[in-house]
């Protein structure tokens, strides 16, 4: 399969415990694959890559938009990433759409929603981090940590949908098994996601930088 198109769009991720890179315009897929990565990110997303040249012939070039994760994420395995995109497009300018890792999450719900959410991530520590996000996909003020807990349960307990890998963690736990009713058991993330732009974004030539105030799992 090659593809000679030019204003393609390019999507790619490895923030969390996958690899994966998506090729779509116009909202329809034309190359897709996604990797299950606990550790080595760097060689597993290089190699979705070259795949990815080699089964349509793509360059640079071809590409318009590049949508990528900003974090807050493993820093290591998103700034592998980050770098090499930046490798890729060394000698071609391409508009960069970057997202949080929240809005990431969101942008993989395929179902409509109506009221807020809560998106819980596994920090890889002994607490959660918790972002509230609007029905239409909008931070709702800034993300807060929480312990296992009290003050967690009462949170998870209001009017919210829940999304996040944080929610595996806490379906472990006999308190929190309610969670489970309450999501949409969205635990993993992938570059597809990004075909879903429900809230517009304005892109920009350069590299956003990688948020890291935590390192989630």
């Amino acid at each position: 399969m090659t593809i000679k198109e030019k204003n393609l769009e390019m999507s790619i991720d490895s923030s969390l415990s996958y690899c994966s890179i998506t090729l779509f315009k116009n909202k329809k897929i034309l190359w897709d694959q996604t990797k299950k990565c606990d550790y080595g990110h760097e060689k597993i997303l290089a190699k979705l890559l070259q795949k990815l040249l080699k089964d349509t012939g793509i360059k640079p070039d071809n590409i318009k938009y590049l949508h990528l994760n900003k974090g807050p994420a493993r820093f290591t395995a998103i700034r592998n990433c980050h770098a090499l995109m930046k490798g890729f497009f060394f000698n071609h300018k391409t508009k960069i759409y970057s997202y949080s890792i929240f809005e990431h999450y969101y942008l993989g719900i395929n179902v409509e929603v109506t009221k807020n959410l809560l998106c819980i991530i596994d920090t890889n520590r002994r607490d959660l981090a918790v972002q509230k996000l609007s029905a239409q996909g909008k931070l709702i003020g800034k993300s807060k940590t929480f312990t296992i807990g009290e003050g967690l349960f009462n949170l998870c307990n209001k009017d919210y949908i829940l999304i996040g890998n944080g929610l595996k963690r806490l379906e472990k736990i006999s308190e929190f098994k309610f969670v489970k009713k309450k999501s949409l058991s969205l635990y993993h993330l992938k570059s597809k996601y990004f075909i879903n732009d429900y809230f517009k974004k304005k892109p920009t030539y350069f590299f956003p930088k990688i948020i890291y105030p935590y390192s989630p799992v």
